[in-house]
């Protein structure tokens, strides 16, 4: 009798927490993947003058169908002066090619193209989930594609990504990079999916990692058709030969600052590091300025064939 009240209660324990196990990954999955979830946090704040530029700005609006079905758009800011150099900026985790009007217009008024993609469930494109830059990184290839086309061969392109962004940026220099990409530039991007999610489940809820994450990921493959645990500088930056420059804040607690030594130590191209002393998450700029202009716009002049100094670097 005792034998068989312990199997009942084993059973029904091992039940309650298969249950609790699947319902608080799906919970995680929705709210760290799904559109409307934590990455439309602050989505009500108030429009920055950046953002205004970004909007009034004369611009083209860009169009491509994803692999998988979806309508994606992007702006393209066409230079002052005409220029086959274009940098595209890639927005972060909530953001939009809006929100990140100050990147933008850093490299605009430096003189070159811009084009700055609206992510899966961002801004004006479709999608129910976030790519966290893995599924994105083909969505990239594909926008340098039409850059490609505009531009012909004789088109020179970079590639700024921010946070997120940063992250998808790394990612797309495992895939096979066109001649006609220079150099890469990450501010504050994560190394793995895997290892951002522990980070944020310790931060935000105070919860170890497994069981949620792997079952999480079942959701992941299953809903969002992507395996998260899949996507890691390890493997994609070992094969870059793009010249990648990494920076990041030192009082980073969204993406802590040990992902850009990650990054810098996994990858096998030329390479620089910049940690900014002070600065929180996606603050780089804002901390210092002057310092962060010259810096990239003096990496863009580096590798941009037959760079004409100006008036970016002030």
């Amino acid at each position: 009798m005792k034998k068989k009240f312990w199997k009942i209660t084993l059973g029904t324990l091992i039940v309650l927490l298969v249950g609790a196990d699947l319902g608080g990954a799906y919970y995680l999955f929705n709210f760290a993947f799904k559109k409307g979830g934590y990455s439309s946090r602050g989505s009500d704040a108030s429009e920055t003058s950046t953002q205004r530029w970004a909007r009034q700005q004369k611009q083209e609006r860009w169009t491509q169908t994803s692999f998988d079905g979806l309508k994606m758009k992007a702006r393209y800011y066409p230079a002052p002066q005409p220029t086959k150099k274009t940098i595209v900026v890639v927005h972060g985790y909530g953001d939009n090619s809006l929100t990140v009007g100050q990147y933008s217009q850093l490299f605009h008024e430096a003189g070159y193209n811009v084009l700055t993609p609206d992510g899966r469930a961002a801004g004006m494109s479709q999608g129910k989930y976030l790519g966290y830059g893995w599924q994105d990184r083909d969505d990239l290839a594909w926008w340098i594609k039409q850059v490609q086309k505009r531009q012909g061969p004789q088109g020179e392109i970079g590639l700024y990504g921010l946070s997120m962004g940063a992250a998808e940026v790394m990612y797309y220099l495992g895939l096979k990079v066109p001649k006609q990409v220079k150099f890469a530039i990450t501010d504050c991007g994560y190394a793995s999916i895997k290892g951002e999610l522990q980070h944020e489940l310790q931060s935000l809820f105070h919860l170890p990692s497994f069981p949620l994450l792997p079952t999480a990921n079942l959701f992941a493959k299953t809903i969002a058709h992507y395996d998260f645990y899949a996507a890691d500088t390890k493997k994609t930056l070992r094969q870059n030969r793009i010249p990648l420059f990494i920076i990041h804040g030192t009082k980073d607690d969204f993406v802590p600052t040990k992902h850009a030594r990650i990054n810098y130590d996994n990858n096998h191209g030329p390479k620089k590091l910049w940690l900014v002393s002070g600065a929180k998450h996606a603050q780089s700029y804002q901390m210092q300025p002057q310092k962060y202009r010259q810096k990239v716009i003096q990496w863009t002049q580096k590798y941009f064939q037959n760079e004409v100094k100006n008036h970016g670097t002030n």
